[in-house]
C-alpha cells in the first residue's frame, strides 16, 4: 500500500491545476488517470481562454470577472501557450441582437477585464472588414466589431501543468484503471491496475465521468453532472484571418477560428444535452449539418463548406452543474461538493472550464483546510 496526503482522480485541467496546488502547499499528492494527462474533455475544446462575453447577458456576471482575471493570469504565466486574440463580430440585419446591445456588452467585458495591456472592444471599419474576410457576404452587413480574448492550446496547457506538479515532487500514474474505493474513518482505500493506494483526502476531479465515477464506487455528492456535448469542425485552409465570434438567428454562438500553424480552420460548437455513457458518446450527422449551415449562412456561394471538406470532428462535453432533480440548472459556475467522515474528506469538483482552473483549484486548497 502506497500512502499519500492527497489521492486526485482525474487528470483533466481541473485535477492537475488542483494536483499543482496541493503539491506547492507541500502535500504528498498522487493523480490517477484512467487515460492519459488532459486526454478526455480538457482536449476537445474550442481552444480559448476567455471571460464568456455570452454569459454576460445570463447575468453570471461573477463567472465572467473571475474569468477574465484568469485569463490575464494565465497569458503571463504562460506567454508561449496562451496569448491574446483579436475577434471580429460581425453584425447583420439578420442578426439576432443589435449592434448597440453588442456594444454596451463589449464596453462591460472592457471594464470587468482590467487591463490595458489585453486592447479594448472597437468599431471597426466595414469595408476593410469586406477586403479582408472576402469570403463573407457583404450583404446587408450592417457593421462590425471586435474585442480582445486570448487563444491557446488546451492539451499543452494540461501537460505544462501536469508537469510543473511533478517537478514539485508530485506523481502521475496513467492508464490507471481504478478497481474500487473503500471510504472509512481511517481514509480512502483505493486498488487499481497500478497498485494499491491510500489517503485520507479524495479529490475527485472526473469532469462529466463524475456521475458514471460516483455511482460506480458508491460515493455520495449533492450535485449532478448536466452533460452537454458540443462538436468541433476542422477543415484545411484559412477561410478567414482572424477569430470570429458568430451568432446564429436563434441567438446561439459559435466560434471560426483559424489555425496558420496548421493551415486549418476550425469552426465549433454545437450543444446537445446527451444520456448516454460518455463511453458511448459520438457525434451526431445533425450537429455536424447544423454547423455547416449555420458558416454558410454567412459565406459566399463559392467559400462555402460541405460535408466532404471537413477534414476531422472532435466532441467535447461541458460539464454543467445540476442540484439532482433539477433540470432547469444549466449554470457554468463550478460548485465545491464537500464530504468528511471522521478526519477524511471526499470533494467533488463539479462543473469548471478550462479558462477558470487555477481559481477552482485555489479554492480547492482553502476548502480543504490546506495551509500553504
Amino acid at each position: 500500500m502506497q500512502n499519500y496526503d492527497v489521492i486526485v482522480l482525474g487528470a483533466g485541467i481541473n485535477g492537475c491545476g488542483v494536483a499543482e496546488n496541493l503539491a506547492r502547499a507541500g502535500k504528498q499528492v498522487l493523480l490517477l488517470d484512467k487515460g492519459g494527462v488532459g486526454r478526455g474533455t480538457s482536449s476537445k475544446s474550442s481552444r480559448l481562454i476567455h471571460g464568456g462575453l455570452r454569459y454576460l447577458e445570463t447575468g453570471q456576471i461573477h463567472l465572467v470577472h473571475e474569468s477574465l482575471h484568469d485569463r490575464q493570469r494565465l497569458v503571463q504565466l504562460y506567454p508561449d501557450l496562451v496569448a491574446y486574440k483579436r475577434f471580429f463580430l460581425p453584425i447583420y440585419k439578420s442578426s439576432p441582437r443589435p449592434g448597440w446591445m453588442i456594444r454596451i456588452g463589449l464596453w462591460m467585458y472592457d471594464l470587468m477585464s482590467g487591463s490595458r495591456s489585453a486592447g479594448k472592444s472597437r468599431t471597426e471599419d466595414v469595408e476593410q472588414f469586406k477586403a479582408r474576410f472576402s469570403a463573407f457576404t457583404s450583404e446587408n452587413l450592417r457593421s462590425v466589431l471586435s474585442y480582445v480574448d486570448a487563444k491557446t492550446h488546451d492539451q499543452e496547457l494540461c501537460r505544462r501543468v501536469a508537469d510543473e506538479f511533478q517537478q514539485l515532487g508530485g506523481t502521475v500514474i496513467v492508464h490507471c484503471d481504478v478497481e474500487s474505493v473503500v471510504w472509512d474513518e481511517s481514509g480512502f482505500q483505493l486498488s487499481s491496475s497500478a497498485g494499491e493506494f491510500s489517503a485520507p483526502i479524495l479529490v475527485n476531479a472526473t469532469g462529466p465521468w463524475l456521475d458514471e465515477v460516483n455511482e460506480k464506487y458508491g460515493l455520495p455528492a449533492v450535485y449532478g453532472i448536466r452533460k452537454v456535448s458540443g462538436i468541433h469542425l476542422i477543415f484545411d485552409g484559412l477561410v478567414v484571418p482572424e477569430l470570429m465570434f458568430m451568432q446564429t438567428r436563434e441567438k446561439r454562438i459559435f466560434f471560426i477560428i483559424p489555425e496558420p500553424e496548421n493551415n486549418q480552420t476550425l469552426i465549433g460548437t454545437t450543444e446537445r444535452e446527451e444520456d448516454c455513457l460518455m463511453g458511448d458518446l459520438h457525434a451526431q450527422e445533425a450537429d455536424i449539418q447544423y454547423l455547416l449551415d449555420q458558416v454558410n449562412a454567412y459565406l459566399k456561394p463559392d467559400h462555402q463548406f460541405h460535408r466532404k471538406d471537413v477534414r476531422d470532428i472532435y466532441i467535447g462535453v461541458r460539464p454543467l452543474v445540476r442540484k439532482k432533480g433539477d433540470l432547469s440548472d444549466v449554470s457554468r459556475e463550478y460548485k465545491l461538493d464537500l464530504h468528511t467522515k471522521g478526519k477524511t474528506q471526499l470533494l467533488h469538483i463539479f462543473g469548471g472550464k478550462l479558462t477558470t482552473y487555477r481559481s477552482l483549484a485555489e479554492k480547492v486548497v482553502k476548502v480543504l483546510g490546506v495551509r500553504c
